[in-house]
């Protein structure tokens, strides 16, 4: 690649393949080729935004700008605070993301940011409900009911299942996944086999055009996945169940982000999952955040126990609770 014509720009984002070591030789590249004073941004949607900083040699001039894929389409731009980024790098990102016709959400850096660092115990969860005997049709209706846009299946199959089992399979190259073999295997299974979701015809859905169909090959997948696992199957699974496995993670989740401050304020998240992934902005998603609401005082909380509880007895796996989640709770 030529990287004169940079020279002069005032502003460059990189958008490479999502492989550590390639963002940071290109941003390497970019840190001796720029400007001083332009603005290297990188479009990272999990990677450490301070390790890519790091690599240009120049951290305060570094700043996230995560385009939500399509690019096109998504309103939605996560704008990445590093620990070295300047003020006036961070204020240029935000004014430019609005000068743009994007909606952009302050983060700070851990994996996936807010929303995909909130995406990944959902669809965790999605994953142990497929292997104990959902299916994806199941789930996304349950979810749907709530007045989500799409179900997680029909999500993952429209944005790519390749791409989430590539971040998954860079998450288990760097050892920084769970003790558990069974953990995300469905996405990583389903990507093995090239069936990347709509752009392949087939992913969770088989497709005619765009329309998704129930695929009985995904369910023997995911029989075989849990047999080889040892998960036992079910017979029934409800929506009742589904919801709350999904959500309420979601939720702790979310909770966690504001305890580490990564998220700065409760309405950020609402953005993010409103904007990002098709969270209802009224009725049944009515604002879950604002620390005023109904459903994380006592009562909800409550219920947000009892279900973890449920799930930890059900999988035998443990759901660890946000310390922040009672002192708002019962606010």
């Amino acid at each position: 690649m030529d990287y004169a014509p940079l020279e002069n720009c005032d502003l460059v984002i990189e958008a490479v393949f999502e492989d550590l070591q390639i963002k940071k030789d290109v941003c390497a590249r970019l840190g001796q080729v720029c400007r001083t004073g332009a603005i290297i941004a990188t479009n990272t949607s999990t990677l450490d935004v301070d390790l890519l900083a790091e690599a240009t040699g120049r951290s305060a001039d570094v700043v996230g700008m995560h385009f939500f894929s399509p690019a096109n389409v998504m309103r939605l731009l996560e704008v990445v605070r590093g620990a070295r980024t300047a003020p006036d790098v961070l204020a240029t990102a935000m004014q430019l993301a609005r000068r743009i016709g994007k909606v952009p959400v302050v983060s700070g850096v851990c994996y996936g940011f807010i929303g995909n660092r909130m995406l990944e115990p959902y669809m965790r969860e999605t994953e142990f409900l497929l292997l104990e005997g959902a299916h994806p049709g199941q789930i996304d209706t349950a979810i749907e009911s709530l007045g989500m846009a799409m179900g997680p299946c029909r999500m993952s199959d429209l944005s790519g299942v390749d791409i989430g089992a590539r971040v998954v399979n860079g998450q288990h190259d760097a050892g920084a996944l769970p003790p558990d073999p069974s953990y995300r295997v469905v996405v990583r299974r389903l990507f093995e086999l090239g069936r990347c979701g709509q752009k392949t015809q087939a992913g969770y859905y088989r497709y005619e055009g765009r329309t998704p169909l129930p695929d009985p090959l995904v369910r023997a997948i995911c029989a075989d996945l849990a047999r080889e696992h040892g998960i036992a199957r079910r017979g029934v699974i409800t929506d009742q169940e589904i919801i709350q496995r999904l959500m309420y993670t979601l939720i702790n989740e979310g909770i966690q982000l504001l305890d580490e401050g990564i998220s700065y304020r409760p309405g950020d998240i609402d953005v993010v999952w409103t904007a990002g992934y098709g969270f209802p902005i009224t009725g049944a998603g009515r604002c879950l955040w604002r620390t005023r609401s109904d459903f994380l005082r006592s009562r909800v909380r409550l219920s947000i126990t009892v279900a973890c509880e449920e799930t930890s007895s059900v999988t035998g796996r443990r759901v660890t609770f946000s310390s922040l989640l009672w002192p708002l709770a019962s606010a």
